[in-house]
C-alpha cells in the first residue's frame, strides 16, 4: 500500500490538471462567443434603418400575415411555454422565445346544437293543406312581389320541415326567445335558441310562408337573439343580441340577410348592459331608413341609420324621461311615440329634426308598457298593454284622458281587419277580446282555452292574419293555431297549424 500511494497521487494530480485544462478552454470559448454577440455584424446598421419605417407603421396583423409569412409569427413568448418566478408578493414571469409563426389562440366553448327537430324532406313529397267548409282556412293567395316569394328558392329540390324542440332543463317548453311578422303579412320569423341550459346559445332563425305555412329558410347564428325586426322594403332583418362572456361576444345590433340566411353586419353597442333588464321591457322598431332601439340604455334611445356607413358613427342618441319599453311610428309617419311607464313622448322624425321632441303626455302607470296601437289613424289616442307578468289591465288613453279595460295582464294588442278592430289577447284562460276603437267596447270575445282541439301552454306570440280573418297563436310549448270564425258561422273555430313540444321529445 505504501509503494502505490505516489503512483496514486501521481495519476490524481495528472486527473485534475486536464480538467483544469478543459474548463479553462470551455470559459475561453464562451467569453468569445459572448465578445463576438455583443458587436453588430456588417450591415446590421444598415439594416435595422431599413426597417424602422416598418416598425413606426406596422400593417394590420391579418395584412402582415399575408404579405410576410416570415414575419406573421410574433417574436412574443407562447403563454403556455412561460416560466414563474414569485419574489415576495410579486410574480414574475419569463417565456422562452418560440419558432415564428406559432401563434396559439384560446379555445372557445362551442354552441351545441340539436338539429333533431329540422329535416329535410324532396320538395315533391310536400302536401299542400287540406282545406274544409267545415273548418277555418289556413291556406291563401301569395300576392305577387311579396317578401315570402323574394325568400323562396324555386331552384331548390327540398324544404326543411321543423318543429319546436321541448326543453325540459331550466324550465318546460319551447325555447322560442322571439317572433316578428313581416309588414305585408308573408313571413313570420321564429328566434328558437340552440345550446344547454347553461350556455353558450346561439339562435336558429326559421321563416315560415303564411300563405302554406311551410318553411321558407332555416338558418342558425352564434348570437343569442332577443328581438327581431324586420327591415320594410327589404330582405334585412333587424335583431337585439345579449352578450355571452364565455364567447367574449358583445352586446349589439345584428343585421341579418334573409335571402341568404346570414349574419349580415354586427354593430356593438357602447352602451353598460344591464343583466336585469328583461326581453320584453325592450323596444326595436325598425323603419326602411332606420332602426331604433330603447330600453337598455336608460333615458337613453338608439338609433342606427340605413344604411349602414362603415367609415361613420352609425348611431345617434337622445333622451326621454324615463326609459321606453314600447315604440311606435304615428300613423301619419312623422313621430316616434315612445311610451314608458311615465309618459308618452313623440319626437319628430323628419330628416333635419334630430329627433327634437315635439310634445309629451303624462301617464305615470306603474308598470312598463310593452305594446302600442293607435286608435283611428289619431296621432295622440292608442292602447298601452303591460307585459303578462305585470297583471294589470292595459289602458285607452284619448284626449289625454285614461280609461282601464277590463281584465288583466294583456300582453298583445294587434290590429283586426285593416286596423278597424283591435284584437287584445289575454293572458287569463287564454282569451281575446275584439275592440271596436270607436266606441272602446268589446264587440267580441273568445276564450281559446274552450276551444277543441285542445292545446297546453300559455300564449307567447299572437298576430291577426288578414288573409285568412283568423287569430295565429303561439303558445309556450310551441303549439301553433289559428282562432277565428267560419264564414256564416258565429260561434268561434280552432285549427292547428303545427304541434309544438306538448310532449318530450
Amino acid at each position: 500500500m505504501k509503494r502505490s500511494f505516489p503512483r496514486l497521487a501521481l495519476m490524481s494530480g495528472f486527473a485534475i490538471a486536464m480538467i483544469a485544462a478543459i474548463s479553462g478552454a470551455v470559459f475561453a470559448q464562451m467569453n468569445h462567443s459572448v465578445s463576438a454577440s455583443s458587436k453588430p455584424s456588417a450591415g446590421f446598421e444598415e439594416n435595422q434603418a431599413q426597417e424602422q419605417p416598418v416598425l413606426k407603421t406596422p400593417a394590420p396583423p391579418q395584412d402582415q400575415a399575408q404579405a410576410r409569412p416570415e414575419q406573421a409569427g410574433s417574436a412574443l413568448p407562447d403563454a403556455s411555454e412561460r416560466n414563474s418566478i414569485r419574489e415576495g408578493s410579486l410574480s414574475i414571469t419569463a417565456t422562452p422565445k418560440t419558432n415564428p409563426g406559432t401563434v396559439k389562440e384560446e379555445k372557445l366553448p362551442e354552441i351545441e346544437v340539436d338539429s333533431s327537430n329540422v329535416r329535410s324532406i324532396p320538395k315533391s313529397s310536400v302536401q299542400p293543406i287540406r282545406e274544409s267548409k267545415r273548418e277555418l282556412t289556413l291556406a291563401s293567395e301569395l300576392p305577387a312581389d311579396s317578401l315570402a316569394e323574394k325568400l323562396t328558392d324555386a331552384k331548390m329540390e327540398t324544404v326543411s320541415v321543423w318543429r319546436p324542440a321541448y326543453a325540459s332543463q331550466g324550465f318546460r317548453g319551447a325555447r322560442l326567445d322571439a317572433f316578428a311578422v313581416s309588414p305585408d303579412q308573408t313571413v313570420l320569423a321564429i328566434a328558437e335558441r340552440t345550446g344547454t341550459a347553461l350556455g353558450p346559445n346561439g339562435t336558429r332563425i326559421v321563416l315560415v310562408n303564411t300563405s302554406n305555412w311551410q318553411v321558407i329558410r332555416v338558418f342558425t347564428v352564434d348570437r343569442m337573439l332577443k328581438k327581431l325586426a324586420f327591415v320594410p322594403g327589404s330582405t334585412t332583418m333587424a335583431a337585439i343580441a345579449f352578450p355571452q362572456l364565455n364567447l367574449k361576444q358583445d352586446f349589439g345590433l345584428d343585421m341579418l340577410d334573409l335571402a341568404e340566411g346570414k349574419e349580415q353586419e354586427f354593430l356593438p353597442l357602447s352602451f353598460p348592459f344591464n343583466e336585469k333588464i328583461a326581453p320584453e321591457d325592450v323596444a326595436l322598431l325598425a323603419m326602411q331608413d332606420r332602426v331604433i332601439c330603447s330600453g337598455f340604455f336608460g333615458p337613453t334611445v338608439f338609433c342606427i341609420h340605413l344604411p349602414v356607413a362603415k367609415t361613420e358613427v352609425p348611431f345617434h342618441t337622445f333622451e326621454t324621461v324615463s326609459p321606453a319599453s314600447a315604440l311606435a311610428v304615428t300613423p301619419d309617419g312623422k313621430s316616434l311615440a315612445a311610451a314608458s311607464l311615465k309618459a308618452i313622448e313623440y319626437f319628430d322624425l323628419t330628416p333635419d329634426a334630430k329627433y327634437k321632441r315635439r310634445s309629451i303626455t303624462t301617464l305615470d302607470l306603474g308598470w312598463k308598457p310593452v305594446d302600442i296601437h293607435f286608435l283611428n289613424g289619431a296621432q295622440t289616442d292608442f292602447l298601452l298593454c303591460p307585459a303578462f307578468r305585470d297583471d294589470s289591465a292595459p289602458i285607452f288613453v284619448r284626449s289625454s284622458v285614461k280609461d282601464p279595460l277590463d281584465g288583466r295582464s294583456a300582453g298583445f294588442a294587434v290590429p283586426v281587419e285593416q286596423a278597424s278592430l283591435i284584437g287584445v289577447a289575454f293572458k287569463v284562460k287564454g282569451r281575446i277580446d275584439v275592440i271596436d276603437p270607436a266606441t272602446l267596447e268589446a264587440t267580441d270575445s273568445v276564450i281559446m282555452e274552450q276551444l277543441r282541439p285542445a292545446t297546453t301552454g300559455d300564449t307567447a306570440f299572437v298576430f291577426y292574419h288578414d288573409a285568412i280573418h283568423a287569430f295565429c297563436v303561439i303558445d309556450t310549448n310551441g303549439n301553433c293555431f289559428a282562432v277565428g270564425k267560419i264564414p256564416g258561422e258565429k260561434r268561434w273555430s280552432k285549427r292547428i297549424i303545427w304541434n309544438g313540444g306538448a310532449t318530450k321529445r
